[in-house]
Order: C-alpha cells, then structure tokens, then sequence
C-alpha cells in the first residue's frame, strides 16, 4: 500500500511542478484556439484510428485555424483550403524556415548549410550557387558519363541483391 502512495505523490509532485514550471515561463505569441492538450501526450488521443477525420471534426469544433499539441510539438493545423492559402501563398516567407533542433545544430555546422540554413539571404546565395554549379543543364551534362557508368551496377544490385538488404 505504501507503494502506491509513493507513486501517487511522485505524480502530483510532478503535475505541480510542470504547472509552476509553466507559470514562470516568459509569455508566448497568443495561439489560436484548440483542444486541451494532455500532460505527456497532448492532443495524440484526439487523432484516433484515421487521423484526417478527427482532424476534420476537430475543425467543425474549433475553426478552420486550431493548434494541437502532438507529444511536446506545438502544431498547427490549417484545416481549410483559404487557410492554408493564407499560410502557403500570402504568408508563405515567415513559414519557410525549418524548426530549429539540436542535431541540425552540431551536424550542419550552427545551421549553416544549404538544408538547414533558415529562409533568408543566406539561404538563397547557397540555393542559387547550388542551382547553377550542381543543377543547371551544363553541370548535368558534365556527369553523364559517371551517371551512365553506374547506371547498370546500381541497378543490377538493387535487382539482385534488393530483397536481402531489407531489414523488415
């Protein structure tokens, strides 16, 4: 019995200490509006078996805008097409940069590379150098020859020796 009171007071200590923790947290950009997250979990429970009908009758609920809460993730959802027009065409420079996260950090030299660089003229400078020195119809021409001489043992390993490389 002392058992459970232990692991029922380790509980609600950590309820409470996730609550001031969040109390004493600077104050966030106002979200827009959307179901109550659970404390591990978050809105997980909310997705079901088919994820883009929940998705749809959260939206009846709580607007064509909501943000949903997937593990730890903050998300949010655009749930109709002039939304996400708004976020894909209107808007679509202040969404273009990836999340930041901490293995882009140490691999990518401090987000200095072309797929992690966030959106900006960094960004652009590495995409065009890239465009016209790796992807234009010249830098392609010039790498025929070493694409065609892989060509056939690429192909003739994976046609072979395809099925015993996979894991599952």
């Amino acid at each position: 019995m002392s058992l459970w009171i232990i692991v029922f007071v380790t509980i609600v200590a950590a309820i409470l200490i996730n609550r001031l923790l969040n109390l004493i947290k600077k104050p966030s950009l106002p979200l827009p509006p959307g179901p109550s997250p659970w404390p591990i979990v978050g809105n997980l429970p909310h997705m079901g078996p088919v994820p883009h009908h929940a998705l749809a009758a959260l939206a009846l609920k709580h607007g064509p805008l909501m943000h949903l809460r997937l593990g730890f993730v903050d998300v949010i959802v655009a749930a109709s097409a002039s939304v996400a027009e708004q976020f894909l065409k209107v808007h679509d420079a202040n969404f273009s940069s990836r999340p930041p996260n901490s293995g882009a950090k140490y691999i990518a030299y401090n987000y200095q590379d072309l797929v992690f660089a966030p959106y900006g003229p960094r960004w652009r400078l590495l995409r065009k150098i890239s465009y016209v020195h790796m992807f234009s119809s010249k830098a392609l021409d010039d790498f025929r020859h070493i694409r065609q001489t892989w060509y056939p043992t690429t192909f003739t390993l994976l046609y072979f020796d395809g099925p015993k490389l996979l894991t599952n």
